[in-house]
């Protein structure tokens, strides 16, 4: 296991905690979803980090990929989330401007990885 699986193992994780604690606390319409979606995203994202620390290895290159630009997205709002936390850029960080500068770090890490393997071999 190298760092490249570890990181991404760790980053969809995190990536599919927020996902999904998200996803169910808005779906449910009663004042304490968050009991219920916490629980349930932090399941779904242990599970997802279990299963890429087991077989995140033997993945396809282009999966691999899609995969480690994935968990880029959870570590990059988790980053800016704690810049914000710490007052750092709080005027700036807004949801919008945090959920964007995801994105395009999802974007960036898949371009990225995409010229790297393209440089050590064929897929």
């Amino acid at each position: 296991m190298d760092r490249r699986t570890t990181f991404t193992a760790v980053g969809a994780g995190i990536t599919s905690f927020l996902l999904v604690a998200v996803a169910v606390i808005e779906l449910l319409a009663f004042e304490f979803a968050a009991i219920v979606g916490l629980p349930v995203g932090l399941l779904v994202g242990v599970a997802v980090a279990g299963v890429l620390l087991v077989r995140g290895g033997r993945l396809r290159p282009a999966v691999g990929r899609t995969v480690t630009a994935y968990a880029a997205f959870g570590v990059a709002v988790l980053c800016l989330l704690v810049l914000r936390y710490v007052n750092v850029g709080r005027d700036v960080l807004t949801f919008d401007v945090v959920v964007g500068a995801s994105l395009a770090t999802v974007v960036v890490v898949y371009v990225a990885l995409s010229l790297s393997d393209r440089d050590h071999g064929p897929e």
